[in-house]
């Protein structure tokens, strides 16, 4: 049985200064968020992992090396997972484009972030073509992948079948875990908790 621990990476300067929106912009992790992943790396060390994924951002590799360091396996990076290019409104607050996130929010699924970033659908196809590609290399293994808040909820809602537009409704920490499970009897993934809080 595939098992999926889905991981946001810990926290960067632009998480820490008001939210500013990283999107594609390749931000470093800060101190909290380097201390972040050391915090869940120890508390995913006792897990099996098979393999170790991360976006191919730095603040999610990173983040993944730290964990992956405990179970001796190097991280493949891969640009599926990586954030939601956020177009014009990509290190900003959301308070500077409140009324265009207002409108975008109306139809995440079609209409492109930032005006010239991408759209909900676009990210959640990528996403899960990489999940489904994983997940049939390392049948009835335990896996590892690191990426983003947007990333990550986009593909939940999606598997979920919520409306994008809800997408809010899905906490995701800075570190927090989210965990997957295929199910044999259907062969869709179905979630086995949400956000596990760690800080």
């Amino acid at each position: 049985m595939t098992r999926i621990y889905i991981v946001r990476h810990g926290q960067t300067e632009w998480n820490a200064n008001g939210n500013k929106y990283c999107g594609i912009s390749d931000i470093e992790l800060s101190e909290t968020g380097k201390r972040q992943a050391l915090k869940v790396a120890s508390v995913l060390k006792d897990v099996e992992f098979s393999a170790a994924y991360s976006s191919s951002l730095g603040r999610a590799h990173e983040t993944a090396s730290i964990i992956a360091k405990e179970h001796g396996l190097t991280v493949t990076p891969d640009p599926r997972i990586a954030e939601m290019n956020y177009g014009t409104w990509e290190g900003k607050r959301r308070e500077e484009f409140i009324h265009e996130w207002a409108d975008w929010l109306e139809d995440p699924g079609s209409r492109k972030a930032g005006g010239t970033g991408e759209t909900s659908q676009q990210v959640f196809d990528r996403y899960n073509d990489f999940i489904q590609e994983v997940a049939e290399k390392h049948r009835d293994e335990t896996i590892l992948v690191v990426a983003h808040s947007m990333a990550n909820r986009v593909f939940i809602a999606g598997t979920l079948e919520m409306p994008y537009r809800n997408y809010g409704r899905l906490q995701q920490d800075n570190t927090g875990i989210t965990v997957y499970q295929k199910d044999e009897n259907t062969n869709r993934f179905i979630t086995i908790n949400l956000n596990t809080h760690v800080q």
